[in-house]
């Protein structure tokens, strides 16, 4: 039976995060709740208006282009895009065809191990342009349509990638990928529940052996009759950009085995129902009939905006904690995954590195593999015990009131057993319940949560334990040395997790010769 493979390429459209509207004055404030404030003339597209583009939205996707590898064109234009709908005032929408601002570019992909995907991919982009958004459609039950026009004119730069992805779990990766891209940027909040980001995705199935992709577009080997492609909107969750398109798949893979067929067609997620649902026959870019915008000349984009810096992005410095760091990549991954976090990450680490050289140059021993180890209880508490706690409450990593040095000492302070695990989230939960900024050392000292090594304070406490637990005594020195642990942990209740494990395993293995 053949085997047939899916090929799925995305259109990702993005809202700037400029102050006007992407060729009038207006706020671009799409998301103001009361509509039709945020108008004017130009917006709704009255006779005699003339448009003026935006400095500020060139510049921010000459700048997304780079950052996806983009060749920045030297000449761009506008053209017209027509078509005749509610939400587009002018029935055209001012977009860009031939000349775009960006092209040929790509996005690096990289997975944790799994058996079901590749490690990592490379998807192309094909190009990225600047075009109006349109206006708001509001359907109602009775069937009437409410038009905002808030939205109309806003920015919108349009990402298209090549069909390069092989599965729904590479399409949302890709998707979250861009989306950290953007927001470290600061061009776009990149909110995909909130429209900042929109997803839609071409799919078709095609059998193996019998394409092959050359220069983005897929071509049939001999007289193999492609299989028309799907696209798929009203996707609006990195949730459903994985949901829609593994549905689609399955759905086009059942038509070609029952032998029936399909047109190019456009299609609407469900999100309730979780299928796709016909809406129209999907237009060519002859039925829009483009044509260079007459009221706006070409321009250089790079002379417009001249961008000469970037700062690092999500892959390389996803690269760098993992290589000059030493933390591991699922780690690296998360922390590199908002630009805050990366940021409280970089101050955390050069904190405790400061610690590091300090214990080297102090009569406390340290190791080869102090480094490592000292990431992997870094990462550990960065990732699970403060985000945990911090998500408990509610906390963003934007008003975090515990300071990076301060969360650093406490990641010593566990480092060199004068803290143990129990006693520091103990510690942790009154540093993020205080109002204001605390030294773990000063809440460790006042609580006597320090960890106690001292074999003189320790040794009673073993001699009650011995004392009362006679039958697991007993058991364990006939030979069952997992009893050694429950031993243990009853020295750690009995010293409200205070002792130090290494100390009162030394004890009570003295005690029970």
């Amino acid at each position: 039976m053949p085997k047939y493979i899916p090929i799925i390429g995305l259109e990702v459209h993005v809202e700037l995060k400029t102050n006007s509207k992407m060729f009038c004055a207006c706020p671009n404030s799409p998301d103001r709740e009361l509509p039709n404030t945020h108008i004017c003339e130009i917006c709704l597209a009255h006779p005699g208006t003339l448009p003026l583009p935006n400095k500020a939205a060139i510049e921010a996707t000459v700048k997304i282009a780079k950052a996806i590898g983009c060749r920045v064109n030297e000449y761009s234009k506008f053209d017209r895009k027509h078509y005749f709908y509610p939400d587009l005032p002018k029935a055209y929408q001012i977009s860009q065809y031939d000349l775009p601002i960006g092209e040929h570019g790509g996005i690096k992909l990289e997975f944790l191990p799994g058996k079901n995907h590749r490690d990592t991919a490379k998807v192309g982009i094909t190009r990225i342009h600047l075009e109006e958004d349109t206006a708001k459609l509001t359907h109602g039950n009775d069937g009437s349509t409410l038009v905002d026009f808030n939205r109309a004119g806003v920015p919108l730069a349009e990402i298209v990638s090549d069909p390069d992805v092989q599965s729904a779990l590479e399409a949302k990766t890709y998707c979250q990928e861009l989306q950290t891209i953007l927001r470290y940027l600061e061009v776009s909040d990149a909110d995909m529940e909130k429209g900042h980001m929109r997803c839609e995705a071409n799919i078709s199935i095609q059998e193996e052996g019998k394409f092959e992709i050359v220069d983005g577009v897929v071509k049939p080997i001999g007289d193999y009759q492609l299989n028309n492609k799907v696209e798929v909107k009203n996707i609006n969750s990195f949730r459903a950009v994985e949901k829609a398109i593994e549905y689609e798949t399955i759905r086009q893979t059942e038509l070609i085995q029952k032998g029936e067929s399909w047109g190019p067609e456009t299609r609407g997620w469900n999100d309730e129902k979780g299928q796709t649902v016909l809406q129209r026959v999907k237009e060519s870019a002859a039925d829009y009939r483009y044509f260079p915008e007459p009221d706006i000349p070409p321009f250089h984009p790079l002379k417009i905006a001249p961008v000469s810096h970037l700062p690092e992005m999500p892959g390389a410095r996803r690269s760098r904690f993992h290589s000059e760091y030493g933390f591991s990549w699922a780690d690296a991954q998360i922390l590199t995954a908002d630009k805050d976090w990366a940021n409280f990450t970089e101050e955390v680490y050069s904190e405790l590195l400061n610690w590091i050289n300090d214990l080297k140059n102090s009569n406390l021993k340290t190791t080869e593999n102090s480094s490592t180890q000292l990431a992997k209880l870094a990462g550990g508490y960065l990732t699970t015990k403060l985000a945990g706690a911090m998500a408990e409450r509610k906390i963003d990593i934007k008003i975090l009131k515990i300071k990076p040095e301060n969360f650093a000492e406490l990641v010593a302070l566990v480092f060199t057993n004068r803290l143990n695990s129990t006693n520091a989230q103990k510690v942790l939960a009154e540093m993020l319940d205080s109002n204001t900024d605390i030294d773990p050392t000063h809440i460790m000292e006042e609580k006597g949560y320090g960890q106690i090594d001292d074999e003189d304070q320790l040794s009673a406490v073993v001699d009650e334990v011995i004392k009362n637990n006679p039958t697991q005594v007993e058991q364990f020195k006939a030979g069952k040395e997992p009893l050694m642990q429950f031993l243990k942990g009853m020295v750690m209740k009995a010293t409200e997790g205070s002792a130090d494990p290494a100390v009162a395993e030394k004890l009570l293995r003295e005690k029970l010769k």
